[in-house]
């Protein structure tokens, strides 16, 4: 495991000196006070702090679900500061894949519909034999072929948590948000989940932030990011 803010890697996220603040009444908080981060392609960064201290704003803001106060974002060559709401919707839908600690599949959708599903939200392209082809090449990667046309809501939370790690990398995404993804998995379970989420980064040639409270996830991370009380710390 190395430690540290930067990677010999290219450099696919970058965070310079990031802001952020909420107004809650007559108080402003500040979430996140001058955060400065890289993460690189094809390696696991984690982002590790107690509750509150920011973790989940900081993936918010890389994965344009939110804007910063202040401070510069780079995702994959794109300057988020610079783009409308528009060209931050097709990003996230073409950039960036989520996984979710409660998983977040539809439960009345197959397993393959489900991996299928980010192919379908924004985009008109793509030929339907070989976008297919690929939710179950994902499907077989992640060891669920015989679940494939299994209604979600008949699976382990295991396996759920796997059809969400091939669900994040249907559209070929640079960059992977991973917020707790083992706080509801056993410690087994926990394992093969990580050390798919490792094999596939390298696979995928994706940048993954993982924003965890997990000690077990930081021997499959490249880099170890402290984050406390909105500031990011030496490890």
């Amino acid at each position: 495991m190395k430690s540290g803010l930067h990677s010999e890697n290219d450099p696919v996220v970058q965070l310079m000196s990031v802001f952020k603040t909420f107004e809650l009444g007559q108080s402003t908080i500040g979430a996140l006070q001058g955060v400065s981060l890289v993460a690189a392609a094809g390696q696991m960064t984690a982002l590790v702090g107690p509750s509150g201290s920011g973790k989940t704003t900081i993936l918010n803001l890389v994965g344009a679900l939110d804007r910063p106060t202040a401070g510069r974002i780079i995702v994959a060559g794109h300057d988020l500061n610079s783009m409308d709401s528009d060209a931050l919707a097709d990003f996230r839908s073409n950039t960036v894949g989520f996984v979710f600690q409660n998983f977040n599949l539809i439960p009345v959708l197959t397993t393959l519909e489900n991996v299928l599903l980010p192919s379908q939200i924004g985009r008109s392209d793509g030929d339907e034999a070989e976008l297919v082809k690929r939710a179950n090449h994902l499907l077989d990667r992640v060891g669920l072929t015989a679940q494939r046309h299994q209604p979600v809501n008949r699976l382990s939370g295991g396996q759920m948590q796997r059809v969400s790690l091939a669900r994040a990398l249907m559209n070929r995404p640079k960059v992977i948000l991973a917020d707790e993804p083992t706080a509801n998995l056993d410690h087994a379970t926990s394992e093969k989940v990580l050390q798919l989420l490792q094999s596939l980064c390298v696979e995928e040639k994706a940048a993954v932030l993982v924003a965890t409270h997990d000690p077990a996830v930081l021997p499959y991370c490249n880099c170890v990011i402290r984050v406390r009380d909105g500031i990011n710390c030496s490890t």
